[in-house]
């Protein structure tokens, strides 16, 4: 049970923690919804199939238990298990509508629907016909496209990628250049890595040229040092697809891509046709969504549509040699390459390969995985690739409440047919609390900042606070541990044997150890806010390296306490024109912008922003409160108030007080009344102590 509880947790803080800061996912799910939210959903239709015949959903309740003996993957014993795991009620509560596959060798065992395309028309799917939104499965399909030119020597897998790309002013800080490799495998270095497909329905239309060079990079970090997940990397890719072939992205794939593998329904736009054979997708209240653009519209790293029928076949070319139906795709050598590891956390724990990533180790069952996930507002998948096994399969569902149905069904699936086998482990290792000191650190991640990680040394193991809470970790090898659920925690260590980075709950980035930064000569240790402080600067929030004195009863303007969120987010700063008149020249405008686009701020755009007023205390305690419903799913929680607040302000305050993120300003009369003193200017370190409470909660949620 605790296994299964972790899992949900690290899934749903995951989509609600990109739900409000990760670029390219504005408008992306919150999951872990009550069941009974989606209590409409349980009149499922029987599974449409590319098999004539179809089982109608009772006997899915009749589908044989699991027996100690593995079954054999065959077209019988997989469509047993996917009817099972369809007729549980857990899964049931969630669903709105999926498509699951499994291949094995030149074969398609399985290619069903369960639930509905529509769930008030009771649409039933058509896993030939009805499209489905891959999200990042795309990334997999454009690196196929790329490798070809690979293997034909019109692209140089260790070239550096600015060979082709004329026009886009990549700035480069490192002296490293960036290769094609690096593109395929989240290493670029990128400053910022989630510039790719905007879903956000006001956004620019650019093309695909277009949104490069409009956000072309900056590289900070060493090339192949670190894996953040790259959207902007693998639009990158698609651009380079085009500067060389001379054919749009799109023509290209078609042509070399989807019509030699079969992918009749495969496209990277949505048009009125591909519209109009889109399942819908729903959002965590069990909403439909709007069939919704991306920008650019043809967006390599995610816009793809695709049938059931379309990813079998890309899977099976994949697994047998880059051949299907006669045809050779790519070369063997190619093909192995794509699915070879070629970036690991720690040895032994694989990341990526070209195009494809390893996530999910604890579910694997000792199996070596490939495989790519896929996230859009109402779709979510996972599909995984066994080359030793010869075996692929999907699962994609069109709804928030189901983001965690991956999870579920791919640890069903290995534990049903390739169950961990027992054995002789290796000896696990034998640290003292002093040889796990070098360990001890804050990390946070590469990709959203404010994700935190502590690491703390203790008798033979490590105890991590992270925002799934805290876990003890066991080591079982020499820089890698595991937790009490099972989960893989992964060090990486420099040439001089520090350790640099953690790879552990968050599968889409490592974590890079914060060096200790010294305190501010104006900040005593003994002061209350001290700690927060000093966790905000750790964190770059106040971006004053350079700073001696943080002056802690000055008070904070408007825009810097809105910079802060920006910092944290690790957000690609805004590249659009300031809503706010009186700040476009501003030093801080870019980062308001920025904060404003996230729907942190409210606001009319043509009216003043005020950046250089002091913020007051309920305006401070409103932008804290949407950021804690948006990242802690916060609830209301009431407080007895000496001052009332304004109207507007009255929930935010009353939660601020409530939950205790304040410093000691705030007292309290003898009738148990606080004051808030909710008008006031805010100082800086209240305003540290207001983000250091929203950082806190995060790392014990």
């Amino acid at each position: 049970m605790m296994k299964k509880k972790i899992r949900n947790r690290t899934r749903t803080t995951q989509i609600a923690v990109a739900s409000l800061l990760a670029a390219a996912l504005l408008a992306a799910p919150v999951a872990g919804q009550p069941a009974a939210a989606h209590a409409a959903h349980a009149a499922v239709p029987a599974p449409a199939s590319a098999a004539p015949s179809i089982i109608p959903l009772a006997a899915a309740a009749e589908a044989t238990a699991t027996t100690a003996q593995a079954p054999a993957v065959d077209a019988k014993s997989v469509r047993a298990f996917a009817d099972e795991f369809f007729a549980r009620k857990d899964v049931l509560d969630i669903l709105s509508g999926a498509i699951v596959v499994v291949v094995k060798d030149d074969q398609v065992l399985l290619n069903a629907g369960y639930g509905y395309a529509d769930v008030a028309a009771k649409k039933p799917i058509d896993p030939n016909e009805t499209l489905f939104r891959a999200a990042s499965i795309s990334k997999a399909v454009t690196s196929t496209g790329l490798m070809q030119l690979v293997e034909q020597g019109k692209v140089d897998l260790h070239g550096d990628i600015t060979q082709y790309l004329p026009g886009v002013n990549i700035v480069n800080k490192t002296g490293v250049p960036v290769t094609i490799e690096h593109l395929l495998t989240h290493t670029t270095g990128f400053e910022f890595t989630d510039s790719g497909s905007d879903t956000n329905p006001n956004a620019q239309q650019l093309s695909l040229e277009e949104s490069v060079k409009r956000n072309a990079p900056t590289v900070v970090r060493k090339p192949g040092e670190a894996y953040r997940y790259d959207n902007l990397a693998f639009n990158i890719q698609g651009l380079i697809i085009q500067n060389v072939t001379g054919q749009p992205f799109e023509q290209y794939m078609q042509e070399h891509v989807f019509a030699p593998l079969q992918m009749k329904n495969a496209t990277y736009l949505l048009d009125a046709a591909s519209a109009k054979k889109l399942a819908t997708g729903y959002d965590a209240q069990g909403k439909p969504l709007d069939a919704y653009q991306l920008s650019p519209a043809i967006s390599p790293d995610g816009s793809m549509l695709i049938t059931g029928s379309d990813l079998a076949n890309f899977m099976i070319a994949h697994l047998n040699d880059g051949a299907f139906g006669g045809k050779q795709v790519l070369k063997p050598e190619t093909v192995k390459s794509m699915l070879e590891t070629h970036y690991e956390a720690a040895p032994g724990i694989p990341i990526m390969g070209y195009g494809f990533e390893s996530f999910f180790h604890h579910m694997q069952n000792g199996q070596y995985v490939m495989g790519k996930g896929g996230d859009l507002p109402g779709y979510h998948s996972w599909m995984w690739l066994m080359p030793e096994q010869n075996v692929g399969a999907l699962i994609l569902s069109t709804s928030d409440a189901s983001s965690e149905l991956r999870t579920m069904y791919f640890d069903a699936f290995m534990d049903r047919f390739y169950p961990k086998k027992a054995g002789n482990q290796p000896a696990a290792p034998v640290f003292t609390k002093q040889q796990l000191t070098k360990f001890e650190g804050l990390y946070s991640s590469l990709r959203v900042p404010l994700l935190a990680t502590k690491v703390t040394a203790g008798d033979g193991v490590l105890l991590v606070d992270d925002a799934l809470g805290t876990h003890t970790l066991k080591p079982t090898g020499p820089l890698t541990f595991e937790d009490e659920a099972g989960q893989i925690a992964a060090f990486k260590q420099d040439d001089k044997g520090n350790i640099t980075y953690i790879y552990y709950t968050s599968p889409d980035s490592l974590s890079q150890k914060l060096p200790t930064k010294p305190a501010y000569s104006d900040v005593p240790d003994d002061s209350p806010y001290a700690a927060d402080i000093n966790l905000l600067r750790t964190l770059n929030a106040f971006d004053d390296d350079e700073a001696a004195a943080f002056e802690p009863e000055r008070a904070i303007t408007r825009a810097e306490f809105v910079a802060i969120t920006a910092r944290v987010a690790g957000v690609m700063p805004s590249k659009s024109p300031a809503a706010f008149p009186d700040i476009r020249n501003h030093p801080l405008a870019t980062l308001v912008q920025t904060v404003y686009e996230l729907g942190v701020l409210t606001g009319v755009p043509g009216q003043n922003f005020e950046p250089d007023r002091a913020i007051t205390r309920e305006e401070a305690a409103v932008v804290a409160h949407r950021l804690a419903t948006g990242l802690l799913g916060a609830t209301p929680a009431s407080a007895k108030l000496a001052t009332a607040p304004s109207k507007w302000a009255d929930e935010a305050v009353q939660f601020v007080v409530a939950s205790g993120w304040h410093g000691p300003e705030v007292t309290k009369s003898a009738s148990g009344a606080a004051e808030y003193r909710p008008g006031a200017a805010m100082t800086k370190q209240e305003a540290a102590v207001l983000y250091g409470a929203l950082l806190r909660n995060i790392l014990s949620h």
